[in-house]
């Protein structure tokens, strides 16, 4: 059963434009090379679907073996003047592309749990959707939740 969605493609729930706040984290585990824990935040503004105009800051933090990546945690909190909605995730991977020694793709799937949510979000209390985010630049990262 698809979403009311406006512009959105029937399958997509939101589509979010989200900056890294701060410094991303990134350290070596010490046991051998390339595995690292990595964790940031970032905060994100909706462009498209249900969360249009919502705000999203989420946490995550994962494990990586030189360029593939399992994630360990991560939630956020959806808010609009007229709905909350607290994702959790459920299950992730990632992958990047290095270029002359720096990301130049990166790509994470997974899926998340909505836990909370209401207001205008309240069709998605419980549900379990998909996830993808795409660095698109230095910081810069475009988040999307799907059915």
């Amino acid at each position: 059963m698809g979403l009311c969605l406006g512009t959105a493609s029937a399958d997509t729930i939101a589509r979010y434009d989200c900056t890294i706040v701060g410094t991303m984290g990134l350290e070596p585990i010490g046991d051998r090379p390339g595995h690292m824990l990595v964790s940031f935040q970032y905060s994100c503004i909706g462009t498209d679907g249900l969360m249009k105009g919502a705000t999203y800051t989420a946490n995550v933090a994962s494990e990586w073996e030189n360029q593939k990546g399992r994630y360990l945690y991560g939630a956020g909190i959806h808010r609009s003047t007229d709905g909350y909605a607290v994702a959790v995730l459920s299950e992730g991977t990632g992958s990047v592309v290095m270029k002359d020694g720096t990301p130049a793709i990166s790509e994470a799937t997974g899926k998340v749990v909505f836990r909370l949510a209401s207001g205008r979000f309240a069709e998605l209390a419980g549900r379990t959707v998909n996830f993808t985010a795409r660095l698109v630049g230095p910081g810069h990262l475009v988040y999307e939740l799907a059915d």
